[in-house]
């Protein structure tokens, strides 16, 4: 064998032999991994709020530009910026805290404290089901003793649910350290962040070769892409979803419109299958209360659901990630097994990139090869 060949079936033995180690030793590293991104856990926690507040931070940004400091430093018209869209943010964080969630709070609490009448009906309409298809009686007294039991322990517990919260977060001195640390990695990467990339675009340009400097750059752009029409495609989607929930059960006097549109909205977070699995969710809890109620906001929350897809969310999100369907329900299910709710969230979007990758280095491939007319992967 030559040189060439001997070098290749080396890079082969040995990419062999650390694949084996890594899925041999999958659960250990994953964790040691785990361990070491929590050294990162506010850096992580400051570059997410960052990547949040860019677009509110750039809007400002332009606003300032346009009306009150047009001739003013740029230094000055960044700080500006930052200090306002945090105060944004902040007023909108304390109006949810003052106003939502106590309100969100009393539904929860008068939901529990019904509990009894609701599955009392719930076991009525069982029976009178079991008597037309001539089966044998349900007894949900098992279900209701645990559903009662598990009610009370949550409802008992929700005026220290935020300091439960923090309190699994190791302390509230390191929740509020973490988090403080958090606030200033986000600030100084709202207000420095186009000096950051500079510097890391000098430096890959001096460190790394010219081709593999432009794939970087080029995946670190269908990234920042990527996340970006998530993030704010995902989070716009979930507020229109939420207040038209609210608005049309106030409309039409639908029992708990608060506590019912907030877990739609929260469960449209995940693309595709979220708002119907909170709208299942909220139909079985109306269907406690009554059926013909239940039916009726299962009839509306559908022809919402299609005004929302088809009228709202393209006009004001614009296009989707691009995924198709069955690749994003398989990448939530993924995410979801190896990482809980947090890989549901990430799943999608990472999985975009990869498909994004692919389907792109794809189409490359075959207009270099001369096969252009090749059809693209779906």
């Amino acid at each position: 064998m030559n040189l060439k060949v001997k070098r290749d079936l080396m890079l082969l033995i040995t990419y062999a032999a650390v694949l084996i180690l890594v899925v041999i030793n999958f659960v250990p590293i994953m964790h040691a991994i785990g361990r070491f991104a929590a050294l990162f856990k506010s850096l992580c926690i400051g570059i997410a709020i960052a990547f949040i507040l860019h677009k509110p931070l750039q809007k400002a940004e332009r606003l300032l530009r346009k009306t009150v400091l047009k001739n003013s430093p740029p230094a000055l018209v960044k700080g500006l910026a930052v200090l306002k869209t945090y105060f944004l943010a902040l007023l909108l964080l304390s109006l949810l805290m003052l106003f939502i969630v106590p309100q969100l709070i009393d539904s929860v609490r008068i939901f529990a404290a019904n509990i009894d009448s609701y599955l009392d009906n719930t076991q009525g309409l069982l029976d009178q089901g079991a008597n037309l298809l001539r089966i044998a009686h349900i007894d949900l007294s098992d279900v209701t003793d645990r559903l009662y039991m598990l009610l009370n322990q949550f409802t008992a517990n929700l005026g220290g649910l935020f300091a439960g919260i923090v309190g699994v977060t190791a302390g509230i001195f390191s929740f509020l350290a973490n988090l403080l640390l958090a606030v200033i990695f986000s600030i100084y990467l709202l207000a420095g962040g186009e000096d950051i990339l500079n510097n890391c675009r000098a430096v890959g340009r001096a460190y790394l070769p010219s081709r593999i400097y432009e794939k970087a750059v080029y995946v670190y752009r269908v990234v920042v892409d990527t996340f970006d029409k998530y993030v704010y495609g995902q989070l716009t989607e979930a507020v229109i979803l939420g207040l038209l929930t609210f608005i049309g059960m106030l409309i039409f006097g639908f029992e708990y419109p608060l506590m019912i549109s907030t877990l739609i909205g929260l469960t449209a977070l995940v693309p595709l299958i979220g708002a119907y699995i909170g709208g299942l969710i909220s139909f079985l809890a109306l269907l406690m209360i009554s059926p013909p109620q239940a039916l009726w906001f299962l009839l509306f929350l559908i022809i919402l659901q299609q005004l929302e897809n088809n009228l709202i969310y393209p006009r004001v999100v614009g296009d989707s990630l691009g995924l198709p369907g069955v690749w994003v329900l398989l990448a939530a299910i993924v995410g979801g097994g190896l990482a809980g709710p947090l890989g549901i969230l990430l799943g999608v979007p990472i999985a975009t990139v990869l498909y994004r990758l692919l389907k792109n280095d794809v189409r490359q491939r075959a207009v270099e090869d001369g096969q252009s007319s090749q059809p693209d992967i779906t």
